[in-house]
Order: structure tokens, then sequence, then C-alpha cells
């Protein structure tokens, strides 16, 4: 016969799983290179596309107020507020 499904557990994209900082890394590291589209990445982390959108875009797991940036001459940029 016909196996019963519960598609809301299955499918659910509401409220996904805390996701770290090296899977957040990886995520904005894929899409700057231009490797995936932020559906692929959504399927592939199991969040939604505007969960991806988000971290893509920096409106959640915001990056670090101190930024390192690589090259030929490494430059760590370090932004302090106050007097």
């Amino acid at each position: 016969m016909f196996k019963r499904v519960n598609i809301r557990e299955e499918y659910s994209m509401a409220r996904p799983k805390r996701l770290n900082d090296k899977t957040v890394a990886r995520i904005r590291d894929a899409y700057n290179k231009g490797k995936h589209t932020q559906q692929a990445l959504a399927d592939k982390f199991h969040v939604s596309q505007s969960t991806i959108c988000k971290i893509v875009n920096n409106y959640i797991h915001k990056s670090s107020p101190n930024l390192e940036m690589g090259g030929a001459a490494k430059v760590k940029l370090v932004i302090e507020y106050g007097d």
C-alpha cells in the first residue's frame, strides 16, 4: 500500500536550525564565488531561499566589526566607537 508521510515535518522550513559561523562563511563564500544559486544553497543547507538571501546580504548573521582582508598585503580593519 501507500506509505503515509508527514509533509510538514519533512519539508518544513519554518524556524531553521541556528547556523554556526563556519557554515555561514561557507554559504557566503560559495555564493560570492558564483558557485551556487541562493535556492541551491537553501536546498543544500535545509533552510529557505529567503534565509540564504538574508545571510549573503548581511541582514542576519552579521559579520564581525573587525574585518580581515586578505591579499598580497594582509590588512586588519578595526572599528572603534567612542570619544
